[in-house]
C-alpha cells in the first residue's frame, strides 16, 4: 500500500531521496503495516522519535506499534527538540 510519509529536522535524512519533497515521500509499504513498522523499513531509530501524527492527530510513541495504517494515510513524525 503506499502513504505519504513525512519526516521532520534531522529525521529527513531517513527519507528515501529519490521520490521525495522537501520532508516527505510517498513511500510502499506492506498492507496492515505499524507506525513503527514503516519507521523501522526506512531505518528511522526509536530514541529520535518525539511526536507522531496520522492524518493529524497526535499519536504517542508507544502507540505507534499498535496503529495499523491504512492506504493513503499521512505519517508524520518529529524528533526531540531543544532550544529557547
Amino acid at each position: 500500500m503506499r502513504i505519504t510519509l513525512k519526516l521532520f529536522a534531522m529525521l529527513e535524512k531517513y527519507l528515501p531521496t529519490s521520490r521525495g519533497g522537501h520532508n516527505e515521500a510517498v513511500v510502499d509499504v506492506p498492507d496492515g503495516a505499524s507506525g513503527w513498522d514503516v519507521l523501522r523499513q526506512f531505518g528511522v531509530p526509536r530514541e529520535e522519535v518525539h511526536m507522531a501524527l496520522v492524518d493529524g492527530s497526535y499519536l504517542a510513541p508507544e502507540e505507534l506499534e499498535s496503529l495499523k495504517l491504512e492506504e493513503g494515510q499521512t505519517l508524520a513524525v518529529w524528533p526531540p527538540v531543544a532550544g529557547g
